[in-house]
């Protein structure tokens, strides 16, 4: 599951700096004011902010990585192509951009997305700017025609509250508000009017987005004491708000944000993890350079205990509670393994996935870890070894070049391989996973030192605790696997370089960093 989410979340990333590049060129203005955050609600727990129309700076950095792709190599047509781009891909949701929206789109997109008081049911209100309201008010019946119409009209706050079954809007001056409810689009228009504070009014929000880019093209902000519902500090670790900024480079671009970190307001296992997320991972010095994809997580063994404190204070997660402890009687009677004591001490500094083959389904590769205490793995891992040949498993050895690496077969699991050299423990589905491992690290043959790594990690400017990385093949593997891809998009996707994150931790502060690169 954990794979499956961090492949959802890579996607979903990678489709939203797409969707920035095309949205950036569709209309002629400049970079403008947040308008729609004095339409959201002070309640907003999060705020997406899109412009449509970067500056120049940003345009300029943006040209650069558009000539890079198939078929958009000639300014003089950019503008024509991208438009029918966006025809294309909003005709296949039911919309005609060119007669419903583009004659009246202003220069700025949002959402902000709020819960209902004493519940927790999303508000979501999508605030788009609007250069010719009369045009707006002709066009919003026929794209909202199947999507909450009927709609009776309501006086609210000086406008014409059009009141639907399954999303409700109003039509001002310059914004266009759209909501899922009427209650979300009064909030909205209460918060315009002045009537009740707006995001805009909020100092922390000011305060968050004061840290990021001012030049952008789009922009978020999370608080998620609000989100989560947990009433407090403490259950979030520590962290209370996230905002960041979309940049463009060149030839990238780079998403960046914080979230500040109050240690007071963290248990011992949330501070110690914040902790090893100020030093870089050296694990790419052991992947093979023709690694696809690989993911390295700090502190897991202190996240999972941050994580089981949170389910035994809260009678609510009872269930997951249990489900915990019957993995770990699983463990115990079926292999011999005592997960707290033998597996999650593996676990307390470095882990990285490091995948050959990128998948939703079935994704290969190997673990690497590097745990804080060598003599006490490596004591942990003869303890599973002794286990699993008292539970029936076939064992065998074998020297490579100094090092012993171990074959298990688990009956019911299948196999499993490992080593531990130079403090760093290789586990892999067979010996020959583990064996192109200590092959690669040898030689100096690793991912490590590749160009595809090493350049946009330093575009990312700071390289620290948790990362991703996912190369040009890796990207159009997982497209391939998620979407029916033809050879236009698969050409456009070969000219990425590759899609890295990171998150380092300083001055009680944990940054983000995403960057995409082009060929």
């Amino acid at each position: 599951m954990t794979m499956r989410r961090l492949v959802v979340a890579s996607t979903a990333l990678l489709t939203t700096l797409g969707v920035a590049v095309l949205l950036g060129y569709l209309l002629i203005f400049s970079t403008s004011a947040d308008r729609a955050a004095r339409a959201a609600p002070a309640d907003t727990g999060l705020y997406v902010n899109l412009y449509l129309q970067p500056s120049s700076g940003q345009r300029m950095s943006l040209d650069s990585l558009i000539e890079r792709v198939p078929g958009f190599a000639d300014p003089a047509s950019l503008d024509t192509k991208l438009h029918q781009l966006a025809q294309r891909l909003l005709g296949g949701l039911g919309l005609d951009y060119q007669a419903d929206l583009r004659p009246w789109l202003g220069d700025q997109v949002a959402v902000a997305v709020s819960l209902e008081a004493g519940t927790a049911t999303p508000r979501v209100l999508l605030l788009i700017a609007c250069k010719t309201a009369p045009l707006a008010l002709a066009a919003l019946p026929r794209i909202l025609a199947g999507r909450g119409g009927p709609f009776t009209v309501e006086r609210y706050r000086g406008h014409d509250l059009m009141v639907g079954g399954a999303s409700s809007y109003a039509v001002l001056d310059d914004l266009v508000v759209i909501g899922q409810t009427a209650t979300a689009v009064r909030a909205s228009l209460d918060a315009d009017a002045g009537i009740s504070p707006s995001l805009a009014d909020s100092s922390v929000f000011r305060a968050a987005m004061g840290r990021a880019p001012t030049d952008h093209l789009a922009s978020a902000y999370l608080d998620l004491v609000r989100l989560a519902q947990l009433g407090g500090q403490n259950a979030l670790g520590g962290y209370s708000t996230a905002a960041g900024a979309l940049v463009g480079q060149t030839g990238a671009l780079h998403a960046m944000g914080d979230a500040p970190f109050d240690p007071g307001q963290a248990n011992d296992s949330a501070r110690e993890a914040f902790g090893l997320g100020s030093e870089p991972s050296g694990l790419a010095d052991w992947m093979p350079a023709d690694t696809h994809a690989e993911v390295v997580l700090f502190g897991l063994q202190q996240t999972a205990m941050s994580l089981e404190q949170q389910l035994r204070n809260d009678p609510s997660l009872s269930g997951a509670m249990q489900a915990l402890n019957s993995l770990r009687a699983l463990a115990a009677l079926g292999l011999g393994i005592n997960l707290d004591r033998d597996l999650l001490p593996l676990l307390d500094r470095e882990a990285a996935l490091v995948l050959d083959r990128v998948s939703t389904s079935l994704p290969h590769g190997s673990l690497l870890l590097r745990p804080r205490d060598p003599d006490a793995a490596l004591a942990a891992l003869d303890r599973m070894r002794s286990a699993l040949l008292e539970h029936g498993s076939a064992v065998t050895t074998r020297d490579e070049q100094g090092i012993v690496i171990t074959t298990a077969r688990v009956p019911q699991i299948g196999m499993v391989a490992y080593a531990m050299t130079e403090g760093v423990v290789v586990i892999g589905p067979d010996d020959a996973a583990v064996t192109a491992i200590l092959t690669a690290h040898a030689s100096g043959n690793t991912l490590g030192r590749a160009a595809a790594y090493v350049r946009p990690f330093r575009l990312a400017g700071s390289r620290g605790g948790n990362e991703l990385w996912i190369s040009s093949a890796g990207l159009v593997e997982l497209a391939g696997e998620m979407f029916d891809l033809g050879s236009e998009p698969r050409d456009i996707l070969n000219q990425i370089g590759a899609l890295v994150m990171t998150a380092p931790t300083h001055d009680n502060r944990l940054e983000f960093h995403a960057v995409l690169t082009v060929k």
